[in-house]
């Protein structure tokens, strides 16, 4: 995971990785009874060895350990990896700062290959649930205790999971490039779709009859593959780029259309989706 880009966020915030000048503020924080006793890993007192080490955890390659700064405050932070944790300082609760920064770290971690996943929450942690299940996660079906560092004892949680797949359906993306964008088809399009279909026939595109198993098959789930929606800034649908291992394959609604946009679109996407800066999710 290289950048985190808020610069499509709602709200004005920033996602950074965590810096030794922040160990104060996350001392301060995780000796908060108001959020210690939420995080499973966080042991009372939460003193400077203790931020080190979990300075040293966000320097492994696998986890990011994120700090959410908004007016040049540290309002808290998330770590996204093996699984994902957060916390909010109870200064900034009630702003949907979290869920935010969650979703833009979320969408970044699965603009590439990347494995599900986990967040476990305290039962009693209604607030937390409410986040994640905002942004789309299941919850599973059976409760399981955890340790808790804090009170040094087991208590009842829930995991809540997120696949890739799942992720994109619930938040699909929009890949912007200059004049058009691009975002994945559905069987809504199969209509509009059709009238693309190349007239004598292509090895590549389906007939008219079988648009919607096309559509299905090649349904986006997760970088680099998928059927695309080519559509102007009025989201006036004019194309479909089909996404693979080899070329994107193009086909536009008129001559016109292919005219003004066949070869920046072209150029745009032989460098991947996962590298176009702009991909975001609606």
């Amino acid at each position: 995971m290289t950048r985190f880009s808020t610069d499509q966020a709602p709200q004005n915030f920033i996602l950074r990785q965590v810096r030794q000048e922040d160990r104060p503020i996350l001392i301060q924080q995780l000796n908060d009874p108001r959020i210690a006793p939420w995080l499973a890993a966080v042991p009372q007192p939460f003193g400077p060895s203790e931020a080190d080490a979990l300075l040293a955890h966000g320097q492994h390659p696998d986890e990011h350990l994120l700090i959410v700064e908004q007016g040049g405050a540290v309002a808290g932070c998330l770590c996204i990896g093996a699984s994902l944790w957060y916390w909010l300082d109870p200064a900034f609760w009630g702003r949907g700062l979290m869920h935010h920064a969650l979703q833009v770290a979320i969408a970044t971690h699965f603009a590439t290959l990347a494995p599900p996943l986990t967040a476990t929450c305290h039962t009693d942690n209604a607030a937390s649930q409410a986040v994640l299940t905002r942004l789309g996660f299941s919850p599973t079906p059976t409760l399981r205790k955890m340790f808790f560092q804090s009170t040094q004892s087991a208590q009842l949680c829930r995991d809540f999971v997120m696949t890739p797949e799942q992720w994109h359906l619930l938040h699909p993306p929009l890949i912007a490039l200059n004049a058009v964008s691009l975002r994945p088809a559905e069987q809504k399009d199969a209509t509009t779709l059709v009238r693309m279909l190349p007239h004598a026939g292509s090895p590549i595109w389906p007939t008219p009859e079988t648009i919607r198993a096309f559509i299905e098959t090649h349904r986006f789930r997760g970088p680099p593959r998928g059927l695309f929606v080519i559509v102007d800034m009025h989201r006036r649908s004019l194309g479909m780029a089909l996404l693979t291992e080899n070329t994107p394959a193009l086909c536009f609604l008129s001559d016109e259309d292919a005219a003004r946009h066949h070869d920046h679109v072209t150029a745009a996407l032989a460098q991947g989706i996962g590298s176009v800066q702009s991909f975001r999710c609606e």
